[in-house]
């Protein structure tokens, strides 16, 4: 999941959490599906161990995605 996506992701839940929007309109207003942004809104609502699981786990794909693209650059340059 790259910076983007988790920055719509932020966007949506805060506009349905917070700011008390329909999902609909929300999910209609950033052209997903109703059932994509249900299901956003529901993972933000998880135990805060479980998300903190998740996000370890994308840590770590993230670094290890960080060091291919090193190698690459390392060979290329």
């Amino acid at each position: 999941m790259g910076i983007a996506e988790n920055s719509l992701k932020l966007h949506v839940i805060t506009e349905v959490k917070v700011q008390g929007r329909l999902l609909s309109d929300v999910a209609r207003q950033y052209g997903l599906s109703a059932k994509a942004v249900y299901q956003w809104v529901r993972e933000s609502d998880l135990q805060p161990q479980q998300r903190e699981c998740a996000l370890m786990s994308e840590i770590a794909q993230l670094q290890k995605r960080i060091k291919q693209l090193n190698n690459e650059l390392r060979t290329i340059g």
